[in-house]
């Protein structure tokens, strides 16, 4: 079903095909405990609490070498977050304009990339820190109109759904060792946002903001195949299809339902993107 003969591939695409769908998280891991970093952050919630402001804190001690003048420090939160991969900081920005800048200044170091509107959240990590960072943004970009929902609705929804789509990303980190933007790490991560978010997978809600609905023109798929061929590109998108197919019928079954969320996840590390469209037949 992924074969030259479907797509029409030449022998140098049917590789670089196969190189992106390879599955790189076969092998749990065992993650060391290092988690100290919490106790830091614990006292910095403290310090918050004793009257300094979450927006304050972050410019003492995350953003200190470029503090961040916030439009509306009130809407900035911390909080440690009990995520499927163990506990991390969260931080949640409400002002976009506040989110925008302050990943600039602390993941840009002050420099301001092109894409910075389209980014709505950002996981980062040191060898001594860790923590995720979320605005409440329309998710993708996608109109509160196009999901049925009001503005304020759809936002809030979209700070669920990044925050679980996030801590994904961080339990294959940790246990599988890779979190890439590619289609695998994408497909689990929306999943597992949309399901938190609305309880329930559509495939229509992921195949608009990947935008290879043939509505979205501006989709994320364009962010993780870059320098691919074009015919490439194109089997990555009609692959999409299949894979998110597959997870709107997995997520109605009896076999999903009686796992627990870090075996769900463990079941989609493992199957990979060719074990999702085999079982989309």
């Amino acid at each position: 079903m992924l074969t030259e003969r479907e797509f029409d591939f030449n022998s140098e695409e049917q590789k670089k095909f196969d190189e992106y769908i390879e599955n790189k998280m076969k092998n749990k891991l065992k993650p060391s405990k290092d988690e100290d970093f919490l106790f830091t952050w614990n006292l910095w919630m403290d310090e918050a609490k004793d009257g300094g402001g979450f927006a304050d804190v972050l410019n003492a001690h995350i953003s200190s070498k470029r503090p961040v003048n916030f439009k509306q420090p009130e809407c900035v939160k911390i909080e440690i977050y009990e995520s499927i991969a163990g506990k991390i900081p969260i931080i949640i920005i409400g002002n976009d304009d506040d989110f925008e800048q302050f990943i600039v200044n602390v993941a840009y170091r002050g420099v301001r990339p092109d894409n910075i509107k389209q980014q709505g959240a950002s996981f980062l990590a040191g060898k001594s820190n860790r923590f995720i960072v979320l605005s409440e943004k329309p998710y993708s970009n996608i109109p509160a109109k196009w999901m049925n929902l009001s503005d304020n609705e759809w936002r809030k929804k979209s700070m669920i759904l990044r925050r679980a789509h996030e801590c994904t990303h961080y339990y294959t980190r940790r246990y599988y060792g890779t979190a890439d933007n590619n289609l695998h790490d994408e497909l689990m991560a929306d999943f597992f946002g949309l399901y938190a978010a609305f309880k329930e997978y559509k495939a229509k809600w992921f195949l608009h903001f990947m935008g290879v609905d043939g509505e979205n023109k501006d989709g994320r798929l364009s962010l993780y195949v870059k320098d691919l061929p074009k015919k490439v590109v194109e089997a990555i998108g009609k692959t999409a299809v299949h894979c998110a197919k597959f997870l709107e019928q997995w997520s109605l079954s009896k076999e999903f339902i009686e796992m627990s969320n870090p075996e769900r996840v463990d079941f989609l590390c493992e199957l990979g993107i060719k074990g999702m469209v085999e079982k989309s037949k």
